[in-house]
């Protein structure tokens, strides 16, 4: 058996991984927050349509980052056996996959804004959204190749530089917002759309600096012409398909309940809906540390599983279990105490105040068992568990969360609220349904060894 170290030991390892994750996930949500406060400022129209667009969008994209990430266990488990001589050409796929996914992504993307009139909400939120949408949708291909990059560099425990890339974007996001939503340095003020052209901005930065990274990087030090091999008789197609389908799935059908949410949420109205998006802005903001932890563990639990060693495994997958608990736990706390003064952050609408205050006290439980479930799906992506889970989220999500919200949103006065309730049971499930999955999974022979 391989030495994991202690509770306290292995906690460390997985912040000193997790941490540059953790906060370049949640630069990438800042983003979004930065779209939202900003748009906000313009009145609950725009900030109804850009949660419309931007549910909509990760919604469709999401399947696409699912199939990428799980990239980074497999690496960590290539490095383990020491196969790191093919791993350019492990690169060179990922890349080729994310980017025929976000061809496919995009042409249904483009369906779907065309369908947009037809989705029951307010004429002008769709007004606003369906040019919004678009340049989301073209972002959607510098998105892919950035993740390509991001998770190769976390598969070889890299993890600051991805951190540093999402910080420079987000500055330059802030920045082309406060130009172009509002028009200074000669552009005119184009409100929604110029968050578009922000957004897109960004992440073609965001994509062409990861990978200038990875060629400059001692670390991992591949050449261009080691990567970018165009005979295919050894390749990765295979494995990256069979771990990251069943795991693209599992972020469609979490992320697909979450835009069906905002759905309703518009068909209640728009007022509601602008709520909503504030609530979830930031109950997303602290799920991008449930994400950080959650890669964190499943790169140390598919390093142990790749030496055969479940006991190591099932350590560390606690140990970021346990990490996870306390930190959203923590984060309840805030809300709890802060649930009157965090929406104004975003909007000074007195209806729309009313509302998001009660749904972040909401969100104080919600947030808990949703960084539970990321944990535990994590560090069964390490262990190449996938398919199972991916069945666990369906029943979820689509047997449990969305015809309760349809129910409580449509047949009772619960409304905007009984969405969340419902989404929050749902997410009871998935979290106790992994954790015992997790638990089965990991089971070792030394029965008289401690488990922690």
């Amino acid at each position: 058996m391989r030495e994991v170290g202690s509770q306290k030991d292995r906690i460390k390892k997985l912040l000193i991984t997790g941490w540059p994750i953790i906060v370049g996930q949640v630069g990438l949500v800042l983003m979004g927050v930065a779209d939202t406060v900003m748009v906000g400022k313009l009145g609950y129209v725009p900030l109804a349509a850009a949660g419309l667009s931007v549910s909509i969008f990760f919604l469709i994209s999401i399947f696409g980052l699912g199939l990428i990430t799980a990239t980074s266990s497999l690496i960590s488990g290539e490095r383990a056996r020491k196969n790191e001589k093919n791993l350019p050409l492990f690169l060179r796929d990922s890349v080729i996959i994310g980017l025929v996914a976000a061809l496919l992504l995009f042409i249904v993307l483009l369906g779907i804004i065309e369908l947009l009139p037809h989705f029951d909400q307010k004429p002008e939120v769709v007004a606003q959204a369906k040019p919004f949408l678009f340049l989301l949708a073209v972002s959607i291909f510098p998105m892919n190749l950035y993740m390509s990059g991001k998770n190769f560099c976390d598969g070889y425990f890299l993890t600051l530089w991805p951190m540093l890339i999402t910080f420079g974007a987000l500055i330059l996001n802030i920045f082309l917002n406060w130009v172009f939503i509002y028009g200074h340095f000669g552009f005119p003020a184009m409100g929604l759309v110029g968050a578009g052209w922000a957004t897109l901005i960004a992440r073609i930065f965001m994509g062409l600096l990861v990978f200038w990274v990875i060629f400059k990087s001692k670390t991992i030090g591949f050449s261009l012409a080691s990567v970018f091999k165009f005979n295919f008789k050894i390749n990765f197609f295979k494995p990256i398909l069979k771990l990251g389908i069943p795991s693209g799935f599992q972020f469609f059908f979490e992320v697909a309940a979450f835009s069906g949410a905002a759905i309703l949420a518009g068909v209640i109205g728009a007022i509601p809906q602008a709520a909503h998006q504030i609530a979830i802005n930031v109950a997303s903001l602290t799920f991008m540390f449930a994400v950080g932890i959650a890669v964190s563990g499943s790169i140390y639990v598919a390093e142990n599983y790749a030496h055969h060693d479940k006991k190591g495994a099932y350590k560390y997958g606690m140990s970021a279990i346990w990490l996870v608990i306390f930190i959203e736990v923590i984060f309840a706390l805030f809300f709890i105490a802060f649930h009157q003064i965090i929406p104004s952050w975003y909007t000074t609408e007195k209806e729309v105040l009313f509302i998001a205050s009660r749904l972040i006290l909401i969100a104080a439980v919600f947030q808990v068992v949703d960084g539970i479930q990321a944990v535990c799906l994590g560090v069964l992506r390490g262990l190449h568990d996938t398919r199972f889970p991916s069945m666990l989220t369906f029943i979820a999500y689509w047997m449990i969360g969305i015809p309760l919200s349809w129910y409580f949103a449509k047949y009772t006065s619960m409304g905007i609220y009984g969405i969340w309730w419902a989404l929050t049971l749902s997410l009871f499930f998935i979290s106790i349904s992994t954790f015992w999955r997790f638990k089965v999974k990991t089971r070792y022979q030394k029965n008289n060894e401690p488990s922690i």
